[in-house]
């Protein structure tokens, strides 16, 4: 596998949110930790509108937390979910319109969180909050741009085209509101999905 890949500027941030949700879906998210780097292939994600969806946190405009997504792609939005774990989203879409895209779920590919969590299968990062727990990503990451100088804390490089899989998609989970959005891609069959929602046989295409 190669590990050279372009990395992902913000022309490809600046896209609908459900564009980039899908495309990020078998990329690779490389982050820096305590002296550590580990590269991560992205499994599975959401997209979140602004004021066009009620389930986001932009819905009734800019906020003190939801802010941040009306910035330029790009930036990450990491936020605290429940009081319990944090959440990290990729901004999307031009600046003022608000979009973001949720990591759900990825496998380590390089690298580790050393040691993982117990309970944690090996290189599955199952969850967001296990995704952003196991590479040590906090509020501190929130504002972060991905976009901005090589290395960076946080950067994505495109899939590797070596690799084939087939994307799915079905509604999102875990919100009570605009469940019935198809705005979950994940990769078919990949053992670090966070869990099976209606819809999860639907298939998208390839790569």
């Amino acid at each position: 596998m190669s590990m050279n890949r372009a990395v992902l500027g913000r022309d490809f941030f600046e896209r609908p949110p459900d564009t980039v949700a899908r495309e990020l879906v078998g990329s690779t998210m490389v982050v820096y930790h305590e002296g550590a780097k580990t590269r991560v292939r992205i499994e599975e994600t959401e997209a979140y509108g602004g004021l066009d969806d009620p389930a986001s946190h932009a819905f009734r405009g800019p906020t003190k937390r939801s802010a941040i997504m009306f910035e330029e792609a790009g930036i990450l939005y990491v936020y605290r979910s429940y009081g319990i774990h944090w959440c990290m989203n990729v901004v999307t879409e031009c600046e003022g319109s608000a979009s973001a895209v949720l990591l759900r779920a990825g496998q380590i590919l390089a690298g580790s969180t050393n040691p993982p969590s117990p309970g944690v299968a090996s290189r599955l990062l199952r969850g967001p909050g296990i995704l952003t727990r196991e590479l040590g990503i906090t509020g501190l990451d929130n504002w972060i741009d991905c976009c901005q100088g090589v290395p960076g804390r946080i950067r994505f490089e495109c899939r590797d085209a070596s690799t084939s899989f087939e994307i799915g998609v079905s509604q999102r989970i875990g919100i009570s509101r605009a469940q019935e959005r198809m705005s979950r891609y994940f990769i078919v069959g990949s053992p670090a999905l966070s869990k099976k929602a209606p819809g999860d046989s639907n298939q998208v295409g390839r790569n």
